[in-house]
């Protein structure tokens, strides 16, 4: 595989496991030194293990993401042991299946503390570093000749339309696409590019949590949920973590160091916005 990422350095949120997993594997195979952050100290050892085992530094981080000093602390620690931060995918999110009438407000500031309020304070903790790290001619000047930071949100395809059964957790996702826009504006200047990745059907845990909920409201069999979404894919599959890690890497990539700003959808054509 191509070593797009060597020598960078990546925090990626939500690690332990999935998605996020699939992530962190795929950039440290592109070179990048990654940093497992992740609720679980159990899931963030093991995929740091597996990334030792790959011949990549690695660093297990177990950390609460919604909270903002725990992200601050998180920058100071990672800079402390590698030196500086090249990466950023703000991953780690909850899901909740519950009708809109029986949503409660512990239910929406559960989904929004980690979804939208995490992923924010988690990012301007990040990008304060990377600009940190920005030549100061380059910041006088207003303008950088080259990307000095990648960062890359993980909303959904929720995030495109609203969900009946899932209201907080759309809202949160809408508003992941609002703030990477808001950033890509913010960090312009310094050209540290932000982009998002909406993934559409992928069965990992959280969507097998998805699927049982599902089943459990409407009397169907487990796996029959998920089966009907997988239906009206236009593609007739389901994602895997690692077509999520390909995109996410390529927006961390060279290749990517004219895009900002932008929301890309994973998911087999599911949606089309």
């Amino acid at each position: 595989m191509e070593r797009r990422l060597a020598g960078k350095i990546a925090i990626v949120t939500g690690a332990g496991q999935g998605i996020g997993k699939g992530i962190a594997l795929r950039l440290a195979r592109e070179g990048a030194a990654v940093v497992v952050a992740e609720y679980s100290q159990e899931t963030a050892g093991a995929v740091a293990a597996e990334i030792a085992s790959l011949q990549e530094r690695s660093l297990s981080y177990p950390i609460d993401i919604s909270s903002g000093e725990a992200g601050r602390r998180m920058v100071h620690d990672v800079v402390r042991v590698f030196g500086g931060i090249d990466i950023l995918v703000n991953n780690a999110g909850g899901m909740q299946t519950k009708p809109l009438l029986e949503l409660t407000e512990e239910d929406w500031d559960r989904i929004v503390d980690v979804n939208q309020r995490g992923l924010f304070f988690c990012l301007q903790a990040v990008a304060a570093r990377m600009i940190a790290q920005v030549p100061d001619a380059v910041k006088a000047a207003g303008r950088a000749p080259r990307s000095y930071g990648k960062i890359v949100n993980l909303s959904s395809i929720s995030g495109r339309r609203g969900r009946p059964l899932a209201a907080h957790y759309a809202a949160s996702k809408a508003a992941v696409i609002s703030i990477t826009q808001s950033a890509a504006l913010a960090l312009a200047p310094y050209n540290i590019n932000v982009n998002a990745v909406c993934p559409g059907v992928v069965p990992t845990p959280m969507w097998q949590q998805i699927d049982l909920d599902r089943a459990l409201l409407f009397g169907l069999q487990p796996g029959e949920a998920i089966a009907s979404i997988v239906a009206s894919i236009p593609l007739r599959r389901a994602g895997t973590p690692e077509d999520i890690a390909a995109a996410v890497a390529f927006f961390c990539s060279p290749d990517a160091d004219y895009i900002s700003g932008q929301t890309l959808n994973v998911d087999g054509g599911y949606e089309m916005d």
